[in-house]
């Protein structure tokens, strides 16, 4: 039965990539705008994030960026149907210029190892075919449970774009490793929660969230340079931001280059608030607490 679901899913992506990449867009936004909003558990996540994140803002304002952010998370989804089926050189006309990201670029000529932050900020999907255009990008990579299929796919279509994808794990973080030795690219999503011991609790908007410290020990070991960017969705495609991190990541105490990771996540979501994944619970795990959440 799930095989059967995994593959209608994948017939419905491969069926919406025939549409226009605008279509597939507003499509996305009529979904998020007429269905999201009755998943109960999404909305108050998100308008509690919100609320710990805005407390200067008021209620209707919250609610604006709520379903600003529904709308995006609907678009999110049916975008796959292009960023997991299309190659590389159908993807990049979609990137529109908008910021100098020069340095990052002449970086990429050297034989520096790098690490690129992507919050889970737009579509943070479209950053591989990007990064593929300078060397070949590795990212952490943990199997769908759920099905087989859908996790041969999704690997199938990641690694489309030359990607190499490491395990979750000790092993996988030895990949990492080498890669940056090599002189390779690293791609990390630096705002999940880390599992025990991956952390460390830094202010993350004036509350404690346990921060991963994996970039860093990577930096430090490597002396790889450190970027943070994120493909802001526009219409029919993304302006790609990419910038040098602040400097005080690199400090050998973990709390300042945490609390300097989190400042520079909170710096690039001012952008677009309306487009983080403000339905994921980035408190829940406290130091003195169980969560910030209800349930």
């Amino acid at each position: 039965m799930k095989n059967q679901s995994t593959t209608f899913l994948i017939f419905v992506m491969h069926l919406f990539s025939k549409l226009s990449f605008a279509t597939v867009q507003r499509l996305g936004r009529f979904l998020g705008r007429a269905f999201l909003k009755y998943d109960k558990r999404t909305v108050d996540t998100i308008d509690t994030n919100l609320v710990l994140c805005f407390p200067e803002k008021s209620d209707d304002e919250r609610r604006i960026i709520r379903n600003a952010r529904l709308e995006h998370m609907g678009q999110t989804l049916l975008e796959l149907s292009h960023l997991w089926t299309k190659e590389p050189k159908e993807l990049l006309p979609y990137l529109q210029p908008a910021y100098d990201n020069s340095v990052f670029e002449k970086t990429m000529k050297t034989d520096q190892g790098v690490i690129f932050l992507a919050p889970h900020l737009g579509n943070w999907e479209m950053i591989n075919s990007y990064l593929a255009q300078f060397r070949t990008p590795t990212f952490m990579y943990r199997p769908q449970k759920k099905s087989d299929k859908l996790d041969e796919f999704i690997r199938e279509s990641r690694e489309r774009v030359g990607a190499e994808l490491a395990p979750a794990n000790l092993k996988g973080v030895a990949q990492l490793m080498k890669a940056l030795k090599r002189g390779g690219i690293v791609g990390i999503l630096p705002d999940q929660v880390p599992q025990d011991g991956g952390g460390v609790y830094a202010p993350f908007y004036n509350h404690q969230a346990y921060t991963m410290t994996l970039a860093h020990k990577l930096a430090q070991k490597t002396n790889a340079k450190v970027f943070i960017g994120s493909a802001f969705r526009v219409n029919a495609g993304y302006e790609l931001l990419i910038e040098p991190i602040d400097d005080a990541f690199y400090s050998n105490d973990l709390q300042v280059s945490a609390t300097t990771l989190n400042k520079s996540i909170e710096k690039i979501i001012s952008r677009h608030p309306e487009q983080y994944q403000w339905e994921y619970k980035r408190f829940k795990k406290q130091l003195e607490s169980e969560s910030l959440y209800q349930k």
